[in-house]
């Protein structure tokens, strides 16, 4: 089953739950199920459409299954359908025809498979009424009893499942069943997972393999919302979030939708476009989109000499000023909008990007944020119609990291940590932070045989400004960008590795940290980590040790 089990709010009713136990419970394992499956189909003439069905059943052998739910009381009359509740009859549109059309919505989502045509599989529909009783009758022509599972047929529902199989099925059938191909295209079409690249060391291997499993449930139940136009995803530090909006930015530029996606950190956006080249997904800071389009538009911008750091106003007015001058004179560029950390918008920044879209009503809008990583004031809530689910669960990082990053989260959201337990985060105090970096560069890349790639030196400061990074002794070099196979180890400052994620984190020169943003940052820093976390500090004051 997709999810194994349901929170009642995720329901439309309770027979909807009854039918979810039924089917977990008294079929074969040889059939998968997915709850609430929905999916975007693209039609040339009429645009994107979207699709949801209450299960998709799909089964090697016997075939796939479009079952619509409607629990409670119902009555048809004369072809038509009522909806029975406290006295009242509720006019309802027929669910034989709603099956239908999702099954036919369904058959065109996998013509769009490459290799399959759904013509030639069994693709069925039924109806569960999971509340009442039906006799041998039919309801309506386009109701016959065979396909039909009422309350009775809910308790026992193999057989139930046979009998409709069999009205579907021909003497002379000629379609075939999906066969287990069939039933991982289905997989991967309505509960799609992510595939992660498990990193060269040994040791970390078995903890990447239960990580990478936390990630695709997560993947697995956003999915389950992307029909969804408005959405804001909270999660804290680890619970995948980039991770999720890059996979539906993927779904939505796969349906044909010219898809913007804004983070707010430069190594994070060259890391996307490098690694998701050919999506069809636009990847840009806001700040770069902001000086692109202006460009493009000819909006004049002021004119900073080489290494003249711009004031605070350059990036806070000017330019998503000159974003909406840019926007007027070139007109709305994309069709949806996914910002990673929006925490870190402001209103005003909002309201720029949207006038990008090219109908702000309808185009598909997803924020990610967590308020704990507020690092650049911005002051951004979501609008309050935005439909609103957490990731409560931390898919990147060790149980003994999680536990000590959890105790800098501040925000509202109790997040389960269900990884691996990995090992304790290693606190260095020494007089020379310098070569204790390199002492433990040594024995990480050494002996320990860990890549240099998986490796990641982050510092209260930038490069020029970093004392570890001018001058790291020992054999390793530190370098801004990662070099594979060579003794060069990547170093950031906290902020810029911000998004981003590494196997090993050190972490050093933390004395120099802003205190108003102090406690974030460590946060920041602390659950970049994904298997192993080490700080480097000082030695306390009178503490003559190293």
């Amino acid at each position: 089953m997709y999810p194994r089990d349901l929170l009642e709010s995720e329901v439309k009713s309770r027979g909807e739950i009854k039918v979810f136990e039924a089917l977990r419970d008294g079929l074969s394992d040889e059939w998968e199920a997915y709850h609430s499956a929905s999916w975007v189909v693209r039609d040339h003439a009429e645009g994107a459409k979207d699709g949801e069905i209450d299960f998709v059943l799909c089964h090697p052998d016997e075939g796939i299954v479009c079952l619509e739910v409607k629990g409670g009381g119902l009555e048809c009359r004369y072809g038509e359908w009522y909806r029975l509740e406290n006295g009242r009859r509720e006019r309802m549109r027929d669910p034989f025809t709603q099956a239908i059309d999702h099954t036919w919505a369904l058959r065109r989502k996998i013509d769009e498979v490459d290799g399959w045509r759904a013509k030639e599989l069994v693709v069925v529909h039924a109806v569960a009424l999971p509340d009442v009783t039906v006799h041998e009758l039919a309801l309506a022509p386009d109701a016959p009893r065979e396909i039909l599972l009422d309350r009775s047929d809910v308790r026992d529902i193999g057989p139930a499942f046979e009998r409709m199989l069999a009205f579907h099925r021909g003497s002379r059938e000629k379609r075939r069943p999906p066969g287990p191909d069939g039933v991982a295209m289905v997989r991967e079409l309505l509960a799609p997972v992510v595939q992660i690249e498990v990193p060269m060391a040994e040791r970390f291997l078995e903890e990447e393999s239960a990580l990478i499993t936390l990630t695709h449930q997560q993947s697995v139940e956003l999915a389950r919302l992307r029909r969804n136009q408005r959405m804001v995803v909270y999660g804290c530090a680890g619970s995948g979030k980039t991770m999720l909006a890059v996979e539906h930015a993927r779904r939505l530029a796969r349906d044909g939708r010219k898809v913007l996606f804004v983070c707010f950190n430069k190594g994070l956006a060259e890391h996307l476009k490098a690694s998701e080249k050919g999506s069809g997904v636009d990847f840009s800071t806001f700040h770069g989109l902001c000086g692109r389009l202006a460009h493009s538009a000819k909006v004049k911008l002021p004119h900073f000499a080489k290494g003249e750091e711009p004031p605070p106003e350059y990036y806070g007015e000017v330019l998503p000023n000159a974003l909406v001058e840019a926007v007027v004179e070139l007109g709305p560029q994309y069709d949806a909008l996914l910002v990673d950390e929006a925490q870190d918008l402001h209103d005003a920044w909002y309201e720029a990007l949207t006038g990008t879209l090219h109908d702000d009503a309808k185009a598909a809008i997803w924020l990610f944020m967590d308020d704990n990583q507020r690092i650049y004031e911005g002051g951004f809530r979501a609008p309050p119609a935005f439909f609103a689910t957490e990731l409560d669960v931390n898919c990147r990082n060790t149980q003994e990291i999680h536990n000590e990053v959890i105790k800098l989260y501040t925000g509202e959201i109790h997040t389960r940590v269900l990884g691996p337990a990995g090992r304790p985060i290693e606190f260095m105090p020494t007089d020379d932070q310098a070569r204790t970096v390199a002492g433990v560069l040594e024995r990480l890349c050494g002996r320990e045989e860990i890549p240099t790639q998986d490796v990641v030196v982050l510092s209260a400061h930038g490069w020029e400004n970093s004392a570890i990074a001018r001058a790291l002794p020992g054999r390793f070099r530190l370098t801004e960008k990662a070099r594979p196979r060579s003794p060069s180890v990547r170093f950031s400052s906290i902020r810029g590795f911000k998004g981003l994620e590494s196997p090993v984190v050190i972490l050093c020169e933390l004395e120099d940290l802003d205190e108003a943003t102090k406690q974030q940052q460590l946060y920041v820093g602390m659950s970049r980590a994904k298997n192993h976390c080490v700080i480097v500090a000082p030695n306390p004051p009178g503490d003559g040790g190293a």
